[in-house]
């Protein structure tokens, strides 16, 4: 009956069994050699788990072979199943070679003690006739000789019958040390017996009875020996068979599971390869629109400025190797933003295409046109190296902007301001020219809206002063180059001094005493307003603790200003941190300033009133000034404008108008304040219609702190 064994107790057995057996010399047989662990992974690839599902049993063999758990791609699962497949013929070639080996081992050791036994047997039977002619009729000449060399003969069969003993197995171990021991007594029977030879022939003989004993039973060990070695060769030969069978149906098996899952796996692959295709093909689309989005205004269908960048690049190349010019003409509408307040997104938006509808109108396939952001506009004019096609379009593009446009049932109307530029006499690169167009559109727009200007190096001069002057007046602010003029306000009731305003004045180190008309809007439009409102306010709180308390300050505050989150608070710390009374400031704005929004206006108003600042509404009658907005914002006081003032005496209509603006501010219970006044006659007019309060040349020109300080004394003296 065969034993029954698991492929995998099999495989480990041959390879614990080949790797003991490759320890040993095996005489002129094959070596093999095997570790146990190599054995124990042979036979983890070999039979997976009996828990494992055929899935599960690949990602084992794909983890414990090192390949990675996803492979994607037909070409990789090919590659997959050939490595499966030479992976499953491998070990079953390997396991048949280990099955040939040890069969062969077997076989070798049989026939090695059928080698043995017959030695034993030629050897002993010369030794026992040796041994019976010597007791029979004597010892011969050379009868010592031959002993001696059957007995060497005979040791040297023991000795090999101990090394072969290491190859058998364990049962036959104990019978092969038996028959050396016996070898050994046998030997000593031997010497024994042939040392009697000279006693009568009769002892010899019953001597001889037990030594051909001893001889034939050592013979029949070592034939049973190697009779139990091929049976031991046939056992495993028939074991290996069985082993040989299984393994072909396990790899068979394994095949067919792996080719299963291969066919599976190009399935998916081959799916997700028309899913691929599709998605391909998809993106190549989308891609087509990006660029297309990347390179044109998706509003308007015109390049954008990134494209209009490339576009002018290769035209200044292509008019470079030409040896001819080109313009660059830069548009900026003039009213859209009050088109689009008015009317909404999508009358701005329909604006915008139709500005790029009458461009395309008006330059044709002629020139590249694009929109650059907003409101702006730039075509590249190819003129040959002369600006007339250039300024004519653009007075074209002028002409045809300025046309109005219908909007359901309104009428909407834009202008263009337009600026030009030319190659190379401005520029060689596309930045220089664009900079140049930029800078003569802005001109054209400060000329006149929907003006067309042509740019001149004189204009980047202009620029570059004022950039200039931007710097330095940063500079200034921080340096406290602006300081605080002050204007003396008088009484008409008694002709004494209430107050001074707060005038800026900036020490310029490069052009000397500046008046505000050189610097005010410039740090208006640069966004320093505020930062030099500050710095001269805490200038005046200094200087105001060093005058009499009942004399009031006035600050005044532009309209961007005033627009800013936080202004009240900020200016009451300021005269705060100076450790002054805010009781003593007054803060002047204008008509403009408060009437976009009444609401926030009212709640700034209302902070300054509460820290005890008044407020007054500067240059009244030049604006837009609404009664009901004057009664909700209660001003403290109403300064009359001196273009007024300063035709009273000539002007019936500056009279009247003067006269109202007096009339209503006192009806509000606010004081009035006539500025300008250079005339004593004027002065006294004013007085005499009810004006409280006057400013101007006539009572003093603005002055610094230390001359204001100096005719205050001075007057005070007088006056004592």
């Amino acid at each position: 009956m065969l034993e029954r064994r698991t492929i995998r107790g099999a495989a480990f057995r041959i390879g614990r069994r080949a790797s003991r057996l490759a320890q040993n010399e095996i005489g002129p047989g094959p070596q093999f050699a095997c570790s146990e662990a190599r054995a124990q992974c042979f036979a983890d690839l070999v039979q997976p788990d009996d828990g494992l599902t055929s899935l599960n049993a690949v990602s084992e063999i794909e983890r414990k072979s090192g390949l990675p758990q996803y492979i994607a791609g037909p070409k990789a699962v090919i590659i997959l199943l050939v490595l499966a497949v030479t992976l499953c013929l491998g070990t079953l070639i390997y396991v048949q070679h280990a099955n040939s080996l040890i069969v062969d081992h077997d076989m070798q050791t049989a026939v090695s003690l059928s080698e043995l036994a017959a030695r034993f047997d030629h050897e002993d039977g010369n030794l026992y006739r040796l041994l019976v002619d010597a007791s029979a009729n004597g010892r011969a000449a050379d009868s010592t000789r031959r002993l001696i060399n059957i007995r060497h003969r005979i040791s040297q069969i023991s000795a090999d019958l101990a090394r072969q003993r290491e190859a058998l197995d364990p049962r036959d171990i104990t019978r092969a040390t038996r028959v050396v021991a016996e070898l050994g007594k046998y030997d000593e029977a031997v010497g024994v017996v042939s040392s009697m030879l000279e006693v009568d022939f009769s002892t010899s003989v019953a001597m001889l009875r037990p030594f051909r004993a001893n001889a034939d039973r050592v013979l029949a060990e070592v034939k049973a020996i190697a009779a139990s070695g091929i049976a031991d060769a046939h056992r495993h030969a028939e074991d290996a068979a069985w082993r040989t069978r299984w393994l072909v149906a396990l790899v068979t098996a394994a095949v067919l599971i792996v080719a299963g899952l291969s066919y599976a796996w190009l399935a998916l692959a081959a799916e997700r390869g028309v899913q691929l295709t599709a998605e391909i093909t998809r993106r190549g689309i989308a891609e087509q629109e990006a660029l297309k989005l990347a390179r044109t205004d998706a509003l308007t269908g015109l390049v954008n400025r990134r494209e209009f960048g490339n576009a002018l690049e290769i035209a200044i190349d292509a008019a470079m190797t030409a040896g001819r010019g080109l313009s660059v003409v830069l548009l900026d509408l003039d009213g859209f933003k009050d088109a689009n307040d008015m009317h909404g997104h999508a009358a701005g938006d329909t604006v915008l295409m139709t500005v790029a509808h009458r461009l395309h109108s008006v330059c044709g396939d002629y020139a590249t046109i694009a929109r650059l952001g907003g409101d702006e506009f730039a075509i590249i004019v190819p003129d040959e190296g002369s600006t007339g096609d250039a300024m004519a379009l653009a007075y074209q593009a002028s002409h045809v902007l300025h046309q109005p446009l219908a909007w359901r049932s309104n009428t909407i109307t834009v202008g263009a301001s337009i600026g030009v530029s030319r190659f190379p006499n401005d520029g060689v690169a596309g930045s220089e020219l664009l900079h140049a167009a930029d800078i003569a559109m802005y001109e054209a727009k400060r000329g006149s809206k929907g003006g067309v200007c042509l740019f001149s190096p004189s204009m980047e001069a202009e620029r570059f002063e004022r950039r200039r002057m931007e710097q330095e007046l940063r500079d200034g602010i921080g340096r406290s180059e602006v300081k605080p003029f002050y204007q003396p306000i008088v009484r008409f009731s008694d002709g004494g001094l209430c107050g001074f305003e707060i005038l800026a004045r900036w020490h310029h180190p490069r052009l000397g005493l500046l008046a505000p008309d050189a610097f005010i809007r410039l740090a208006d439009s640069t966004g320093q307003i505020t930062a030099m409102t500050n710095s001269i306010l805490r200038q005046a709180c200094i200087d105001a603790r060093q005058i009499p308390a009942h004399l009031r300050l006035a600050l005044n505050i532009s309209p961007t200003q005033f627009e800013e989150p936080g202004l009240a608070e900020a200016l009451i710390a300021i005269i705060l941190a100076e450790g002054v009374s805010p009781s003593r400031f007054e803060i002047e704005i204008t008509e403009d300033a408060v009437m976009d929004d009444i609401v926030a206006a009212e709640r700034v108003l209302a902070t300054f009133r509460q820290s005890g600042i008044s407020v007054a509404l500067d240059d009244f009658g030049t604006g837009y000034s609404s009664l009901s907005n004057l009664r909700r914002l209660r001003f403290d006081k109403i300064k009359i404008d001196q273009s007024f003032v300063t035709s009273l005496t000539d002007s019936v209509e500056s009279e009247k108008i003067v006269d109202a603006i007096i009339s209503l501010a006192l009806s509000f219970g606010m004081k009035v304040t006539a500025e300008g006044i250079e005339d004593a006659a004027v002065a006294a007019m004013l007085s005499l219609k009810g004006c409280t309060q006057g400013q101007g040349y006539l009572f003093g020109k603005p002055a610094s702190f230390t001359e204001t300080v100096r005719l205050f004394s001075t007057a005070c003296q007088v006056a004592a």
